[in-house]
């Protein structure tokens, strides 16, 4: 559960919120809640003190209350679990979709989420321990169970009854879903057919049999993928048997869109993700979540070092040379970033695969040349500008042409190769990609300088 920005409106209701808090005013607070939705409030307990979030929550309707802690950020949520009692929490959980339900209790200590389930009633505890039994990121733990399921040898007629008796609770009834005798999927129909279909006609006359579904065991970005993919409002999760489970539906995709692009963002800038966040994890485990990356970062760093030492005396003979270092590995990291930035974004939407390989190097490799050459045009003006040798400033501008060419070429192989290997292609972006690009690219301009200038002495 993400906290998003406070919009200024936001900061506003949360201060009237505590000055009518302060004054006790509880009959215009009250008021004021009533007019703000749920995920609304959310927002505004997020932003209290911890007394003041206990506070609002308990004035809240039972209905509203369990929306309400099931969108607050997993810091607050313990606190509300901690200070309201077990019996009432437990009421909560069971008037949510099951779904929301073990996501909340997920982001409780074991013991705690046992405490509750055991309070919960015993159809509720048993479907909510079904889910939590399911891996993290899997589609069983998204899915919810209470769907329309109707009969493919069932008439109109029959399937209209069946809505008549729906519970109030299932998720959603805009389609239904036909299953046979072995609780198989085999087609799905939209609400709008079985109203507008003569009564006496069969559901397998109006269902669409080809239904897109993903396995129980799938992982969450699959899912996520698909529903963006095809404009789904909810899509059927199955078993291996291809016996008909649950449904995801489009929020919690978007819930997993922002939890992977979170993910993304923190591994882009050289850092583990956080399983908890920001504001929520321990500072231990903020450190442990970084530290390797740093290590390794330094690691890698003292390549660039070894590169100079190896042309120490390339650099006493021109020390000019040593004038254009940050523009060279400034350029090359920055040239490197774009294209990796671009590729794990179209392998992240399948707009590229690893068979694509040779296509992309053959794209980036134009695009690479085109870029290195007016990349290199404006060294040689800049250089000759500063009153350095010609010689200095045909090597920056060679230099910058190819380094910004090895680049693109790093920027496609390194996503795409990790990928092919089943690792995060973020894992080795940012900066450990403008790491091992700054030590090769030193190498390159090392090496053209004892070449070119060679040729001028």
């Amino acid at each position: 559960m993400a906290m998003m920005p406070a919009t200024p409106a936001l900061q506003e209701v949360r201060q009237q919120v505590a000055d009518l808090l302060e004054a006790r005013n509880l009959d215009a607070l009250l008021k004021l809640l009533k007019t703000q939705h749920p995920a609304d409030i959310a927002d505004v307990i997020d932003l209290l003190e911890k007394d003041q979030r206990v506070a609002i929550f308990s004035m809240l309707q039972n209905d509203i209350a369990a929306e309400v802690l099931d969108e607050t950020r997993t810091e607050v949520t313990r606190n509300l679990v901690e200070a309201i009692p077990d019996e009432q929490i437990a009421d909560l959980l069971e008037s949510m979709p099951m779904d929301d339900a073990a996501e909340v209790l997920s982001e409780l200590e074991a013991d705690r989420a046992e405490d509750l389930i055991g309070l919960m009633e015993p159809s509720e505890a048993a479907e909510v321990e079904r889910l939590l039994a399911f891996p993290e990121d899997s589609a069983g733990r998204l899915m919810t169970t209470k769907v329309v399921r109707i009969g493919a040898s069932w008439t109109i007629q029959q399937a209209l009854e069946r809505l008549r008796t729906v519970d109030p609770e299932v998720e959603t009834r805009a389609y239904l879903y036909v299953v046979n005798g072995n609780r198989q999927l085999v087609g799905i129909v939209p609400v709008w057919n079985i109203l507008t279909s003569a009564p006496n006609k069969l559901v397998s006359e109006v269902m669409d049999p080809e239904v897109t579904s993903v396995r129980v065991d799938a992982d969450q970005e699959e899912v996520a993928h698909l529903v963006s993919q095809y404009d789904f409002f909810a899509i059927p999760v199955v078993d291996e048997l291809n016996r008909f489970l649950g449904i995801i539906t489009h929020d919690d995709v978007i819930d997993i869109l922002q939890e992977e692009f979170t993910e993304d963002v923190q591994r882009f800038g050289g850092a583990a993700p956080l399983e908890f966040s920001y504001l929520s994890s321990p500072i231990i485990e903020i450190v442990r979540k970084r530290v390797g990356w740093l290590i390794l970062l330094i690691l890698t760093a003292t390549l660039t070092g070894t590169v100079m030492r190896l042309f120490e005396s390339d650099l006493e003979k021109t020390v000019a040379l040593s004038f254009f270092i940050p523009l060279l590995i400034g350029t090359g990291g920055n040239a490197g970033s774009q294209v990796t930035a671009t590729m794990i974004r179209a392998l992240a939407v399948g707009e590229v695969h690893f068979k694509d390989l040779w296509l992309v190097i053959g794209r980036e490799l134009v695009t690479g040349l085109l870029l290195g050459l007016a990349m290199g045009a404006v060294g040689l003006v800049r250089a000759v500008t500063w009153g350095t040798s010609f010689a200095v400033g045909l090597t920056v501008a060679a230099s910058l042409c190819t380094l910004v060419v090895w680049a693109n070429l790093m920027g496609v192989v390194l996503p795409l190769f990790a990928s092919r290997l089943r690792i995060d292609p973020t894992v080795i972006s940012g900066p450990v990609m403008s790491t091992l690009v700054d030590a090769t690219g030193l190498l390159i301009y090392f090496s053209l300088a004892r070449v070119i200038i060679g040729l001028f002495v």
